[in-house]
């Protein structure tokens, strides 16, 4: 709402806005500008009429001379009676000429050279050293007796008239422009900076309480621009708020949803945990005795068959025993509860150890294992057990789907960023583009008629990255079908070592 203020309130809140005061100065140096241009003919029109002025004194003291002179007068007298009347009047000299320009004489201070006496009446400006004067000629004609004369006139009282004139003027400019100022400023002040400062204190007001329009609309009382900016403002003001009561409303729903679904990820993770955990024991005993009977510990089989199965029993067991091990991984891992047991140790070693393990595989389908590690690694804080695992689902998948002759390659350095880089690259049947983006979620297999005969569960890639990124790390695939894979990832410069430390 917009306050009604009494003249001193309103005067203040004027003064404390930076808009009013522009406004207010703006509108002070125009009415100075055109008063200003006022002022120079009212200067010189009032200079006219000052020597106008001078020129009907002096005219009139010269008059009297000649009109108390007695007729048959001489010039010498006439000079004597001029010389008296310097004392009562502004005559300070002159000079009496007869009707052909004959000087006949002088009185007081010396005039110049009567040049100009053809006219009816000439002046001209001297200055002298005691202030201002001003020379004068009249015909016969103009004074009625058959002399001519110059008469020097004392002006030095027009500058002072026309410093007090120009003191008067100027003191009236700023009165009527302050006056102007003050009255334009408390118009514009009522009919639109109070709308406009009524309007920003409104819009820092919704800044800091968007969702409560009532609290700051403005009245909506004028019919022109000033009224649409305040409409359109109220307006805004209802939308921000209608869109920050369903955002806060939408932040709510997310808010219950985003629990809802930690809350169900937290129970599937322990009960993925509690399952694996239960799981685990009596896959081990029928490991366990799978293998006792393909020993033949307890003594022969009748049937070699019996072998066989044995054998698949222990293979089948060991299989769905590493899958519970990756979903009881992945489930503490999700929960936070993934333990690291870091230490510093060679990473070439701990590569050339998962090599050895993975070896047999490699054999079996004639494929070639290059190795390309550069010199003088540092150390790596890391868990070496779980890099070691890293590696292993790396280099199982590369076997896996790498076709036989193919090549598989394990490479390490540290970039020039600090951080330890290590890569898995094979010649397999590669990834498809549009199944990239998917390939990190759980239980997500590369699907087309190659892969159909090859087994996988779809955790090893996700709890790859899971464990990469445990440790600072980051993981990044690239991949072409038809030409192969490269999955590369890397450890922070923080977590590698100095040998010799």
């Amino acid at each position: 709402m917009i306050k009604k203020l009494n003249v001193a309130e309103n005067f203040a809140a004027l003064s404390a806005c930076k808009l009013c005061r522009r406004i207010a100065f703006a509108v002070f140096v125009a009415i100075l500008f055109i008063e200003g241009a006022i002022l120079i003919p009212s200067v010189v029109n009032f200079e006219r009429d000052l020597l106008k002025r001078l020129e009907l004194e002096g005219f009139q003291t010269v008059q009297s001379v000649f009109r108390l002179a007695a007729k048959d007068a001489q010039p010498a007298d006439l000079l004597k009676a001029a010389a008296r009347q310097m004392e009562n009047s502004k005559l300070r000299g002159g000079a009496l000429f007869d009707r052909d320009g004959k000087f006949l004489g002088s009185f007081g201070e010396e005039t110049l050279s009567p040049q100009s006496l053809a006219a009816n009446s000439t002046m001209q400006m001297e200055e002298v050293e005691s202030g201002q004067r001003y020379e004068i000629s009249w015909t016969a004609e103009n004074i009625g007796h058959p002399y001519h004369m110059i008469a020097r006139l004392d002006s030095s009282w027009i500058g002072i008239e026309l410093i007090a004139f120009i003191g008067r003027i100027i003191g009236l400019v700023f009165l009527i422009a302050f006056f102007v100022t003050s009255v334009t400023s408390i118009i514009l002040g009522s009919m639109v900076l109070k709308p406009v400062l009524a309007l920003r204190e409104n819009l820092l007001a919704a800044g800091n309480d968007p969702t409560n329009p009532d609290h700051y609309k403005i009245a909506d009382c004028n019919e022109d621009e000033l009224g649409d900016v305040i409409k359109a403002f109220n307006q805004m003001a209802e939308r921000i708020a209608n869109d920050f009561h369903a955002l806060a409303e939408k932040e709510q729903e997310l808010l219950h949803s985003k629990i809802m679904a930690e809350r169900a990820n937290e129970e599937k993770s322990s009960f993925l945990a509690k399952m694996s955990h239960e799981l685990r024991t009596p896959l081990n005993a029928i490991i366990g005795f799978a293998d006792v009977i393909k020993s033949e510990i307890v003594g022969p089989m009748g049937n070699d068959q019996y072998k066989i199965y044995a054998g698949d029993i222990e293979s089948s067991g060991q299989h769905l025993l590493a899958l519970i091990n990756d979903i009881l991984d992945i489930s503490k891992a999700e929960a936070g509860k993934l333990e690291l047991y870091e230490e510093a140790f060679n990473i070439e070693e701990s590569v050339m150890s998962a090599l050895r393990i993975i070896e047999p595989l490699a054999e079996k389908k004639e494929l070639t294992i290059n190795v390309d590690i550069a010199e003088n690694l540092p150390l790596l804080c890391a868990d070496e057990r779980r890099f070691k695992q890293i590696l292993l689902n790396l280099l199982s998948n590369a076997v896996k789907f790498t076709p036989i002759d193919g090549e598989v390659t394990v490479g390490i350095q540290v970039d020039q960023m600090g951080r330890m880089v290590i890569y898995v690259k094979d010649t397999g049947i590669g990834i498809p583009a549009d199944q990239l983006p998917t390939i990190l979620e759980e239980f997500s297999r590369v699907e087309n008629a190659e892969t159909k005969s090859i087994e996988g569960t779809g955790l090893g890639l996700p709890l790859t990255k899971l464990l990469i990124e445990h440790h600072g790390g980051e993981m990044d695939i690239a991949s072409e079908v038809g030409e192969g894979t490269t999955v590369q990832f890397w450890f922070p410069a923080k977590r590698l070592l100095d040998q010799a430390a």
